[in-house]
């Protein structure tokens, strides 16, 4: 086996005295994933509550690899190792890629993440604050309008290919699961811990969407493009490609949005005073 993909390397979660490594990968249930691993380890949620992550909820510092580190993957023979054994679970969860790319698309982008703010806050397609559904809509296309002209290096791993991330076609998972078959999908891990550890896997869902995809949300030129960026995961994964695809969502999904327009805006202005707050302690002086 070559080196493992770099996301592999900073991002896989190694339990061994459970033989289990699990590679999280951004917006496909990892929030969830990590918080259930974490109660079999000697971890609490108290370390990540002390995370100075610039993440907008308590539920998100569980990605603040730092506090993982002693279950992080290693240099060398022992990093392959676990993708060799016939003793170890490898496995990784993987989403419907549009699905995923607006779930990424509306917590980072369209919330205004502090950190996606910095990064992308200058480019033309980054949005103001919506007050509309059709703001919600034009907003997420001129991104998907965007995502095709921009080098590799620019995509973030919230929305670049799952496959490439954690390298399914080169390592030999054990388990690929899917976020939509699940719990069923995580059977396997399931009786794994339980055969060593006598406990019991619990996934709660965390950090879910504040708004709902609907693939008629996308026009014909919107959909083209989400096919062709998201080609890799489909191909590689199984997925079909969405259907539906109408550029007219019904009036109950515009009704919704429209009444949440509120809520996301409360959302933005929360996560903008956090961005200010990190600026300002970045910015104290040291006494």
């Amino acid at each position: 086996m070559t080196g493992l993909p770099p996301h592999v390397e900073s991002a896989a979660i190694v339990l061994d005295d459970l033989e289990l490594v699990y590679v999280p990968v951004p917006k496909a249930g990892s929030t969830s994933m990590l918080w259930a691993l974490l109660e079999l380890v000697e971890l609490h949620s108290d370390d990540f509550a002390q995370s100075p992550k610039l993440e907008v909820t308590r539920a998100l510092t569980i990605h603040d690899t730092r506090i993982w580190k002693r279950h992080s993957l290693s240099g060398g023979r022992r990093a392959a190792a676990p993708f060799e054994s016939d003793d170890w679970l490898t496995f990784t969860l993987v989403r419907e890629p549009v699905r995923r790319l607006w779930s990424a698309w509306v917590s980072k982008i369209l919330l205004r993440d502090p950190r996606f703010v910095t990064a992308y806050g200058e480019e033309s397609w980054f949005p103001e604050p919506p007050r509309s559904a059709d703001d919600v809509i034009g907003s997420f296309r001129a991104f998907v309008g965007a995502l095709s002209d921009q080098p590799p290096e620019w995509h973030d791993p919230h929305w670049s290919s799952q496959a490439e991330l954690v390298g399914i076609g080169e390592l030999p998972y054990d388990l690929v699961a899917r976020v939509e078959r699940l719990p069923g999908d995580l059977d396997p891990v399931t009786s794994h811990v339980r055969a060593r550890a006598k406990r019991e896997l619990h996934v709660r869902r965390e950090n879910a969407s504040l708004v709902a995809f609907v693939p008629e949300l996308l026009d014909r030129e919107t959909w083209e493009r989400c096919a062709a960026f998201t080609a890799r995961d489909r191909e590689t994964l199984g997925y079909e490609p969405v259907s539906g695809a109408t550029g007219d969502p019904s009036s109950t999904w515009i009704a919704e949005v429209e009444a949440s327009i509120p809520a996301i805006r409360a959302v933005i202005e929360r996560n903008e005073r956090i961005g200010d707050l990190k600026q300002l302690v970045t910015r104290s002086p040291v006494s």
